[in-house]
Protein backbone atom coordinates (compact mmCIF):
# COMPACT_ATOMS: atom_id res chain seq x y z
CA UNK A 1 0.00 0.00 0.00
CA UNK A 2 2.49 2.45 0.87
CA UNK A 3 4.39 1.53 -2.59
CA UNK A 4 1.25 2.70 -4.16
CA UNK A 5 0.86 5.42 -2.63
CA UNK A 6 4.16 6.93 -3.75
CA UNK A 7 3.89 5.87 -6.99
CA UNK A 8 0.29 7.97 -7.07
CA UNK A 9 2.43 10.79 -5.53
CA UNK A 10 5.68 10.82 -7.92
CA UNK A 11 6.56 13.10 -9.99
CA UNK A 12 6.51 10.53 -13.23
CA UNK A 13 2.70 9.89 -12.47
CA UNK A 14 1.46 13.45 -11.73
CA UNK A 15 3.31 14.49 -14.93
CA UNK A 16 1.21 11.80 -16.13
CA UNK A 17 -1.64 13.12 -15.75
CA UNK A 18 -0.66 16.78 -16.21
CA UNK A 19 0.17 15.34 -20.23
CA UNK A 20 -3.15 13.61 -20.48
CA UNK A 21 -4.88 16.96 -19.52
CA UNK A 22 -2.76 19.36 -22.15
CA UNK A 23 -3.28 16.88 -24.82
CA UNK A 24 -6.87 16.12 -24.44
CA UNK A 25 -7.64 20.43 -25.14
CA UNK A 26 -5.07 19.68 -27.91
CA UNK A 27 -6.30 17.43 -29.53
CA UNK A 28 -10.27 17.98 -28.90
CA UNK A 29 -9.80 21.31 -30.55
CA UNK A 30 -7.93 20.08 -33.74
CA UNK A 31 -11.05 17.15 -34.28
CA UNK A 32 -13.78 20.05 -33.48
CA UNK A 33 -11.92 22.58 -36.11
CA UNK A 34 -11.58 19.63 -38.82
CA UNK A 35 -15.27 18.24 -38.27
CA UNK A 36 -15.50 22.60 -38.82
CA UNK A 37 -13.81 22.48 -42.07
CA UNK A 38 -15.81 19.36 -43.15
CA UNK A 39 -18.53 21.63 -43.02
CA UNK A 40 -17.71 24.81 -44.69
CA UNK A 41 -15.23 23.90 -47.36
CA UNK A 42 -15.36 20.21 -48.19
CA UNK A 43 -13.22 17.25 -47.83
CA UNK A 44 -10.50 17.94 -50.60
CA UNK A 45 -9.80 21.11 -48.73
CA UNK A 46 -9.77 20.05 -45.59
CA UNK A 47 -7.62 17.00 -45.91
CA UNK A 48 -4.89 19.35 -47.35
CA UNK A 49 -5.96 22.11 -44.95
CA UNK A 50 -5.42 20.29 -41.75
CA UNK A 51 -3.23 17.22 -42.42
CA UNK A 52 -0.91 19.01 -44.66
CA UNK A 53 -0.97 22.72 -43.83
CA UNK A 54 -2.11 22.47 -39.90
CA UNK A 55 0.51 19.96 -39.41
CA UNK A 56 3.19 22.45 -40.69
CA UNK A 57 1.95 25.19 -38.34
CA UNK A 58 2.30 22.70 -35.52
CA UNK A 59 5.79 22.02 -36.71
CA UNK A 60 6.39 25.37 -36.65
CA UNK A 61 4.72 25.96 -32.95
CA UNK A 62 7.22 23.46 -31.95
CA UNK A 63 10.31 25.30 -33.39
CA UNK A 64 8.98 28.82 -31.70
CA UNK A 65 9.28 26.34 -28.46
CA UNK A 66 12.79 24.89 -28.97
CA UNK A 67 14.26 28.83 -30.17
CA UNK A 68 12.64 30.02 -27.17
CA UNK A 69 14.03 27.46 -24.96
CA UNK A 70 17.72 27.90 -26.71
CA UNK A 71 17.78 31.40 -25.21
CA UNK A 72 17.67 29.75 -21.16
CA UNK A 73 17.18 26.20 -21.40
CA UNK A 74 17.09 26.06 -17.78
CA UNK A 75 14.29 28.44 -17.70
CA UNK A 76 11.04 28.17 -16.06
CA UNK A 77 9.22 26.92 -19.14
CA UNK A 78 5.69 28.50 -17.61
CA UNK A 79 6.56 31.70 -18.50
CA UNK A 80 6.04 30.82 -21.95
CA UNK A 81 3.78 27.79 -21.58
CA UNK A 82 0.93 30.05 -19.35
CA UNK A 83 -0.05 32.23 -22.25
CA UNK A 84 0.23 29.58 -25.33
CA UNK A 85 -2.62 28.28 -23.61
CA UNK A 86 -4.35 30.68 -23.07
CA UNK A 87 -4.17 32.42 -26.33
CA UNK A 88 -5.24 28.90 -27.23
CA UNK A 89 -8.30 28.88 -25.38
CA UNK A 90 -8.96 32.48 -26.80
CA UNK A 91 -8.22 31.73 -30.76
CA UNK A 92 -10.23 28.52 -30.58
CA UNK A 93 -13.68 30.41 -30.44
CA UNK A 94 -13.46 31.91 -33.88
CA UNK A 95 -11.99 28.38 -35.19
CA UNK A 96 -14.72 26.65 -33.86
CA UNK A 97 -17.83 29.45 -34.14
CA UNK A 98 -16.49 31.59 -37.82
CA UNK A 99 -19.23 31.21 -40.37
CA UNK A 100 -16.89 32.33 -43.27
CA UNK A 101 -13.93 29.83 -44.77
CA UNK A 102 -11.39 32.56 -44.76
CA UNK A 103 -11.51 33.26 -40.56
CA UNK A 104 -11.82 29.41 -39.39
CA UNK A 105 -9.05 28.38 -41.48
CA UNK A 106 -6.78 31.80 -40.77
CA UNK A 107 -8.02 31.17 -36.47
CA UNK A 108 -7.38 27.50 -37.27
CA UNK A 109 -3.92 28.04 -38.40
CA UNK A 110 -3.15 30.00 -35.47
CA UNK A 111 -4.96 27.48 -33.09
CA UNK A 112 -2.32 24.78 -34.84
CA UNK A 113 0.63 26.76 -34.22
CA UNK A 114 -0.41 27.28 -30.45
CA UNK A 115 -1.05 23.22 -30.37
CA UNK A 116 2.35 22.54 -31.55
CA UNK A 117 4.03 25.08 -29.19
CA UNK A 118 2.42 23.96 -26.42
CA UNK A 119 3.42 20.26 -27.03
CA UNK A 120 6.78 21.20 -27.13
CA UNK A 121 7.07 22.72 -23.65
CA UNK A 122 5.25 19.98 -22.43
CA UNK A 123 7.91 17.85 -23.53
CA UNK A 124 10.41 20.01 -22.28
CA UNK A 125 9.03 19.62 -18.70
CA UNK A 126 8.64 15.77 -19.36
CA UNK A 127 12.46 14.81 -19.56
CA UNK A 128 12.96 17.34 -17.23
CA UNK A 129 10.30 15.96 -14.46
CA UNK A 130 9.59 12.52 -14.83
CA UNK A 131 12.17 9.36 -14.67
CA UNK A 132 14.21 8.77 -17.03
CA UNK A 133 13.31 4.89 -17.07
CA UNK A 134 9.56 6.58 -17.24
CA UNK A 135 9.43 8.52 -20.44
CA UNK A 136 7.82 6.46 -22.94
CA UNK A 137 4.92 5.70 -20.46
CA UNK A 138 4.78 9.60 -19.25
CA UNK A 139 4.28 10.32 -22.78
CA UNK A 140 2.37 7.18 -24.62
CA UNK A 141 0.05 6.90 -20.98
CA UNK A 142 -0.30 10.54 -21.31
CA UNK A 143 -1.64 10.13 -25.02
CA UNK A 144 -3.49 7.26 -24.34
CA UNK A 145 -5.61 8.70 -21.33
CA UNK A 146 -6.55 11.88 -23.07
CA UNK A 147 -7.08 9.84 -26.65
CA UNK A 148 -9.64 7.76 -24.16
CA UNK A 149 -11.31 10.47 -22.28
CA UNK A 150 -11.73 12.21 -26.36
CA UNK A 151 -13.51 8.90 -27.21
CA UNK A 152 -15.93 8.91 -24.11
CA UNK A 153 -17.09 11.81 -24.57
CA UNK A 154 -17.80 11.93 -28.50
CA UNK A 155 -19.90 8.86 -27.43
CA UNK A 156 -22.38 11.34 -26.05
CA UNK A 157 -24.84 12.36 -28.93
CA UNK A 158 -22.43 10.48 -31.51
CA UNK A 159 -19.94 13.06 -31.03
CA UNK A 160 -22.43 15.50 -31.61
CA UNK A 161 -21.14 17.38 -28.42
CA UNK A 162 -17.43 17.82 -29.29
CA UNK A 163 -18.70 19.55 -32.78
CA UNK A 164 -21.06 21.88 -30.67
CA UNK A 165 -20.82 25.31 -29.18
CA UNK A 166 -20.53 23.70 -25.41
CA UNK A 167 -17.23 22.08 -26.41
CA UNK A 168 -15.82 25.31 -26.29
CA UNK A 169 -17.51 25.87 -22.77
CA UNK A 170 -15.79 22.33 -22.10
CA UNK A 171 -11.94 23.48 -23.68
CA UNK A 172 -11.81 27.01 -22.30
CA UNK A 173 -12.68 25.41 -18.52
CA UNK A 174 -9.85 22.81 -18.98
CA UNK A 175 -7.39 25.37 -20.44
CA UNK A 176 -8.13 28.04 -16.82
CA UNK A 177 -7.44 24.74 -14.77
CA UNK A 178 -3.91 23.66 -17.21
CA UNK A 179 -2.77 27.31 -16.25
CA UNK A 180 -4.20 26.98 -12.51
CA UNK A 181 -2.45 23.23 -11.87
CA UNK A 182 1.14 24.44 -13.76
CA UNK A 183 1.70 27.92 -11.97
CA UNK A 184 0.40 25.89 -8.53
CA UNK A 185 2.95 22.70 -8.41
CA UNK A 186 6.15 22.93 -7.25
CA UNK A 187 6.33 19.83 -9.39
CA UNK A 188 6.53 22.50 -12.45
CA UNK A 189 9.20 24.82 -10.91
CA UNK A 190 12.90 24.56 -11.94
CA UNK A 191 14.69 26.02 -8.94
CA UNK A 192 18.25 27.75 -9.30
CA UNK A 193 19.92 25.41 -7.33
CA UNK A 194 18.44 22.67 -9.54
CA UNK A 195 19.21 24.42 -12.54
CA UNK A 196 22.93 25.20 -11.32
CA UNK A 197 23.68 21.37 -10.51
CA UNK A 198 22.08 20.40 -13.53
CA UNK A 199 24.53 22.46 -15.95
CA UNK A 200 27.36 21.22 -13.96
CA UNK A 201 26.28 17.69 -14.88
CA UNK A 202 28.79 15.62 -17.31
CA UNK A 203 26.72 15.67 -21.26
CA UNK A 204 27.27 13.03 -23.36
CA UNK A 205 28.73 15.27 -26.56
CA UNK A 206 26.77 14.21 -29.45
CA UNK A 207 27.81 14.80 -33.11
CA UNK A 208 26.07 17.20 -34.86
CA UNK A 209 26.20 14.70 -38.36
CA UNK A 210 24.73 11.98 -35.71
CA UNK A 211 21.86 14.36 -34.77
CA UNK A 212 21.19 14.97 -38.08
CA UNK A 213 21.05 11.06 -39.02
CA UNK A 214 18.22 10.62 -36.55
CA UNK A 215 16.27 13.88 -37.61
CA UNK A 216 16.14 12.34 -41.11
CA UNK A 217 15.27 8.79 -39.70
CA UNK A 218 12.17 10.67 -38.07
CA UNK A 219 11.05 12.33 -40.82
CA UNK A 220 11.20 9.32 -43.13
CA UNK A 221 10.36 7.04 -41.09
CA UNK A 222 7.07 9.91 -40.65
CA UNK A 223 6.70 10.05 -44.06
CA UNK A 224 6.07 6.34 -45.12
CA UNK A 225 3.95 5.64 -42.08
CA UNK A 226 1.55 8.42 -43.74
CA UNK A 227 1.73 7.52 -47.23
CA UNK A 228 -0.68 4.23 -47.35
CA UNK A 229 -3.31 5.99 -45.20
CA UNK A 230 -4.10 9.34 -44.72
CA UNK A 231 -7.16 9.56 -42.99
CA UNK A 232 -9.86 11.14 -45.52
CA UNK A 233 -12.41 13.50 -44.31
CA UNK A 234 -14.59 11.86 -46.79
CA UNK A 235 -14.87 9.54 -44.25
CA UNK A 236 -15.84 12.24 -41.53
CA UNK A 237 -18.33 13.38 -43.98
CA UNK A 238 -19.50 9.75 -44.41
CA UNK A 239 -20.87 9.08 -40.59
CA UNK A 240 -17.02 8.00 -38.78
CA UNK A 241 -16.32 9.88 -35.68
CA UNK A 242 -12.71 10.23 -35.30
CA UNK A 243 -12.33 10.54 -32.04
CA UNK A 244 -13.89 6.97 -31.44
CA UNK A 245 -11.90 5.35 -33.97
CA UNK A 246 -8.67 6.44 -31.74
CA UNK A 247 -8.90 4.63 -28.80
CA UNK A 248 -7.08 1.93 -30.47
CA UNK A 249 -4.35 4.48 -30.83
CA UNK A 250 -4.59 4.77 -26.85
CA UNK A 251 -3.86 0.90 -27.25
CA UNK A 252 -0.84 1.37 -29.38
CA UNK A 253 0.41 4.30 -27.20
CA UNK A 254 0.38 2.03 -23.71
CA UNK A 255 1.89 -1.31 -25.79
CA UNK A 256 4.83 1.13 -26.92
CA UNK A 257 5.25 3.09 -23.87
CA UNK A 258 5.60 -0.41 -21.41
CA UNK A 259 7.85 -1.95 -24.44
CA UNK A 260 10.14 0.99 -24.83
CA UNK A 261 10.21 1.79 -21.07
CA UNK A 262 11.39 -2.02 -20.41
CA UNK A 263 13.91 -2.01 -23.50
CA UNK A 264 14.68 0.93 -25.76
CA UNK A 265 16.25 -1.29 -28.61
CA UNK A 266 12.73 -3.52 -28.37
CA UNK A 267 10.38 -0.32 -29.12
CA UNK A 268 12.69 0.16 -31.86
CA UNK A 269 12.73 -3.11 -33.58
CA UNK A 270 8.54 -2.74 -32.95
CA UNK A 271 8.60 0.24 -34.74
CA UNK A 272 10.40 -1.08 -38.08
CA UNK A 273 8.25 -3.89 -38.26
CA UNK A 274 5.26 -1.38 -38.07
CA UNK A 275 6.79 0.07 -41.07
CA UNK A 276 4.47 -2.57 -43.15
CA UNK A 277 2.05 -0.81 -42.43
CA UNK A 278 1.43 1.80 -45.00
CA UNK A 279 1.23 -1.62 -47.79
CA UNK A 280 -1.19 -3.11 -45.62
CA UNK A 281 -2.93 -0.14 -45.24
CA UNK A 282 -2.72 0.36 -49.28
CA UNK A 283 -4.03 -3.34 -49.90
CA UNK A 284 -6.92 -2.47 -47.56
CA UNK A 285 -8.23 0.75 -48.87
CA UNK A 286 -8.56 -1.26 -52.50
CA UNK A 287 -11.26 -3.41 -50.86
CA UNK A 288 -14.57 -2.55 -49.84
CA UNK A 289 -14.13 -2.48 -45.82
CA UNK A 290 -15.78 -0.28 -43.50
CA UNK A 291 -13.83 3.05 -43.54
CA UNK A 292 -13.41 2.03 -39.55
CA UNK A 293 -11.46 -0.57 -39.68
CA UNK A 294 -9.01 1.15 -41.68
CA UNK A 295 -8.62 3.96 -39.34
CA UNK A 296 -8.64 1.93 -36.26
CA UNK A 297 -5.57 -0.04 -37.67
CA UNK A 298 -3.32 2.78 -38.58
CA UNK A 299 -4.15 4.61 -35.53
CA UNK A 300 -3.18 1.09 -33.69
CA UNK A 301 0.25 1.59 -35.54
CA UNK A 302 0.52 4.74 -34.98
CA UNK A 303 1.25 4.12 -31.24
CA UNK A 304 4.42 2.74 -31.82
CA UNK A 305 5.52 5.48 -34.48
CA UNK A 306 4.65 8.28 -32.27
CA UNK A 307 6.18 7.19 -28.84
CA UNK A 308 9.57 6.31 -30.66
CA UNK A 309 10.07 9.09 -32.35
CA UNK A 310 8.82 11.17 -29.40
CA UNK A 311 10.78 9.60 -26.74
CA UNK A 312 14.06 9.08 -28.90
CA UNK A 313 14.78 13.10 -28.61
CA UNK A 314 13.80 12.79 -25.41
CA UNK A 315 16.49 10.64 -24.35
CA UNK A 316 18.67 12.58 -26.65
CA UNK A 317 17.90 15.56 -24.66
CA UNK A 318 18.48 14.30 -21.38
CA UNK A 319 21.92 12.48 -21.95
CA UNK A 320 23.42 15.70 -24.05
CA UNK A 321 21.80 18.26 -20.91
CA UNK A 322 20.63 20.03 -24.47
CA UNK A 323 17.17 19.77 -22.53
CA UNK A 324 15.67 22.41 -25.49
CA UNK A 325 16.18 19.28 -28.10
CA UNK A 326 13.12 17.40 -26.28
CA UNK A 327 10.82 18.82 -29.20
CA UNK A 328 12.82 17.88 -31.55
CA UNK A 329 10.64 14.51 -32.36
CA UNK A 330 7.45 16.26 -32.62
CA UNK A 331 8.74 19.42 -35.15
CA UNK A 332 10.35 16.27 -37.32
CA UNK A 333 7.42 13.49 -37.15
CA UNK A 334 4.85 16.95 -38.46
CA UNK A 335 7.30 17.42 -41.10
CA UNK A 336 7.21 13.70 -41.88
CA UNK A 337 3.50 13.69 -41.26
CA UNK A 338 2.56 16.33 -43.63
CA UNK A 339 4.92 14.95 -46.43
CA UNK A 340 3.80 11.54 -46.40
CA UNK A 341 0.10 13.14 -46.63
CA UNK A 342 0.71 15.85 -49.24
CA UNK A 343 2.36 12.95 -51.08
CA UNK A 344 -0.91 10.74 -50.57
CA UNK A 345 -3.30 12.97 -51.78
CA UNK A 346 -1.14 14.26 -54.91
CA UNK A 347 -1.22 10.25 -56.07
CA UNK A 348 -4.20 8.92 -54.88
CA UNK A 349 -6.04 8.67 -58.12
CA UNK A 350 -2.11 6.96 -58.99
CA UNK A 351 -2.47 4.09 -57.09
CA UNK A 352 0.35 1.89 -58.76
CA UNK A 353 2.80 5.30 -58.50
CA UNK A 354 1.32 5.42 -54.77
CA UNK A 355 2.84 2.00 -53.89
CA UNK A 356 6.20 2.39 -55.78
CA UNK A 357 6.99 5.91 -54.06
CA UNK A 358 5.82 3.84 -50.98
CA UNK A 359 8.50 0.95 -51.97
CA UNK A 360 11.39 3.11 -52.79
CA UNK A 361 11.30 5.37 -49.55
CA UNK A 362 10.82 2.48 -47.57
CA UNK A 363 14.10 0.84 -48.03
CA UNK A 364 16.44 3.66 -47.56
CA UNK A 365 14.50 4.53 -44.32
CA UNK A 366 15.27 0.89 -43.11
CA UNK A 367 18.39 1.43 -43.94
CA UNK A 368 19.07 4.92 -41.90
CA UNK A 369 17.17 2.66 -38.99
CA UNK A 370 20.09 -0.34 -38.87
CA UNK A 371 22.38 2.16 -39.30
CA UNK A 372 20.87 4.10 -36.07
CA UNK A 373 20.41 0.59 -34.18
CA UNK A 374 24.56 -0.27 -35.07
CA UNK A 375 25.93 3.22 -33.95
CA UNK A 376 23.66 3.91 -30.97
CA UNK A 377 22.29 0.23 -29.50
CA UNK A 378 24.91 -2.50 -30.67
CA UNK A 379 27.83 -1.01 -28.88
CA UNK A 380 25.97 -1.11 -25.72
CA UNK A 381 26.02 -5.00 -25.60
CA UNK A 382 29.55 -4.95 -25.12
CA UNK A 383 30.08 -1.89 -23.21
CA UNK A 384 27.47 -2.79 -20.73
CA UNK A 385 28.66 -6.31 -19.92
CA UNK A 386 32.65 -4.80 -19.14
CA UNK A 387 30.90 -1.98 -17.03
CA UNK A 388 28.68 -4.62 -15.01
CA UNK A 389 32.27 -6.65 -13.93
CA UNK A 390 33.60 -2.93 -12.83
CA UNK A 391 30.43 -1.98 -11.02
CA UNK A 392 30.37 -5.43 -9.34
CA UNK A 393 34.01 -5.30 -8.51
CA UNK A 394 33.97 -2.37 -6.85
CA UNK A 395 30.61 -2.68 -5.13
CA UNK A 396 32.21 -5.93 -3.36
CA UNK A 397 35.73 -4.34 -2.94
CA UNK A 398 33.74 -1.45 -0.82
CA UNK A 399 31.48 -4.08 0.70
CA UNK A 400 28.46 -2.27 -0.77
CA UNK A 401 24.85 -3.83 0.61
CA UNK A 402 22.01 -4.73 -2.59
CA UNK A 403 20.37 -1.78 -1.50
CA UNK A 404 23.33 0.68 -1.52
CA UNK A 405 24.17 -0.70 -4.99
CA UNK A 406 20.88 0.28 -6.04
CA UNK A 407 21.56 3.97 -4.81
CA UNK A 408 25.11 3.82 -5.85
CA UNK A 409 24.59 3.22 -9.35
CA UNK A 410 21.74 5.86 -9.44
CA UNK A 411 24.12 8.17 -8.34
CA UNK A 412 26.57 7.15 -10.28
CA UNK A 413 23.87 8.00 -13.02
CA UNK A 414 23.67 11.58 -12.36
CA UNK A 415 20.20 10.93 -10.42
CA UNK A 416 19.07 13.06 -7.74
CA UNK A 417 17.50 11.93 -4.43
CA UNK A 418 14.14 12.53 -5.99
CA UNK A 419 14.83 10.52 -8.55
CA UNK A 420 16.12 7.81 -6.84
CA UNK A 421 13.30 8.03 -4.51
CA UNK A 422 11.06 7.78 -7.01
CA UNK A 423 12.85 4.99 -9.19
CA UNK A 424 12.92 2.62 -5.24
CA UNK A 425 9.66 3.70 -4.15
CA UNK A 426 11.47 5.11 -0.72
CA UNK A 427 11.28 8.28 0.99
CA UNK A 428 14.00 11.01 0.58
CA UNK A 429 15.65 10.61 3.96
CA UNK A 430 15.81 7.04 3.30
CA UNK A 431 17.98 7.73 0.18
CA UNK A 432 19.89 10.47 2.07
CA UNK A 433 20.91 7.88 4.52
CA UNK A 434 21.75 5.30 1.55
CA UNK A 435 23.88 7.84 0.18
CA UNK A 436 25.63 8.91 3.34
CA UNK A 437 26.71 5.02 3.79
CA UNK A 438 27.99 4.76 0.45
CA UNK A 439 30.56 7.23 1.07
CA UNK A 440 31.75 6.47 4.49
CA UNK A 441 32.39 2.82 3.24
CA UNK A 442 33.88 4.27 -0.29
CA UNK A 443 36.15 6.86 1.87
CA UNK A 444 34.71 9.96 -0.30
CA UNK A 445 33.29 13.07 0.74
CA UNK A 446 30.56 14.29 -1.85
CA UNK A 447 28.92 12.56 -5.32
CA UNK A 448 31.54 14.12 -7.31
CA UNK A 449 34.42 12.77 -5.26
CA UNK A 450 32.57 9.29 -5.66
CA UNK A 451 32.04 9.18 -9.10
CA UNK A 452 35.17 10.26 -10.28
CA UNK A 453 36.48 7.35 -7.78
CA UNK A 454 34.36 5.16 -9.97
CA UNK A 455 35.17 6.48 -12.83
CA UNK A 456 39.02 5.78 -12.54
CA UNK A 457 37.87 2.09 -12.44
CA UNK A 458 35.94 2.15 -15.41
CA UNK A 459 38.74 4.23 -17.53
CA UNK A 460 38.84 1.64 -20.49
CA UNK A 461 34.80 1.62 -20.68
CA UNK A 462 34.81 5.55 -20.85
CA UNK A 463 37.40 5.50 -23.46
CA UNK A 464 35.40 2.96 -25.13
CA UNK A 465 32.05 5.13 -24.86
CA UNK A 466 33.84 8.04 -26.61
CA UNK A 467 34.17 6.23 -29.80
CA UNK A 468 31.12 5.12 -29.87
CA UNK A 469 29.80 8.70 -28.79
CA UNK A 470 26.13 8.74 -27.74
CA UNK A 471 24.37 5.72 -26.25
CA UNK A 472 20.61 6.29 -26.38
Amino acid sequence: MKNWRQRLHSGSFICTLWVALCFFVTSAVYLSWVNRLVFLTGNTATDWLSLVVGYLFQAAGAGIAILLLCRNPYTDFRRFYTPAVLLLAAVSVPSLLGVTPTGVVFFGFMMNLLCGNIAGFYLYAIVRIANASHLSLVFGGGYAISTTAVGLLALIGKGNLLHSGYALLIYISLSVMIVLITSRLNLFHIEAEEMTVSSQKPAVVMPGKDLVQVCIVVILLSTVKNLGFGFPSADIEAGLIPELSRIPYAIGLTVAGLINDKKRKNGMFCTIAALIIPFIMLDLTSESLPSTICWCLDYLFFGFFSVFRTVLFLDIARQTRHWEWAPLGLLMGRLGDMAGTGINLLLANHRLVLISVTALLFFPTVFLFLRLYLKFYEPEVVTQRSEQEVFETFCLHNDLSSREREVFRMVISDCSNREIAEALFVTESTVKYHVRNVLQKTGCKNRSELKKKYTVALYPQIRQQEKNSLRI
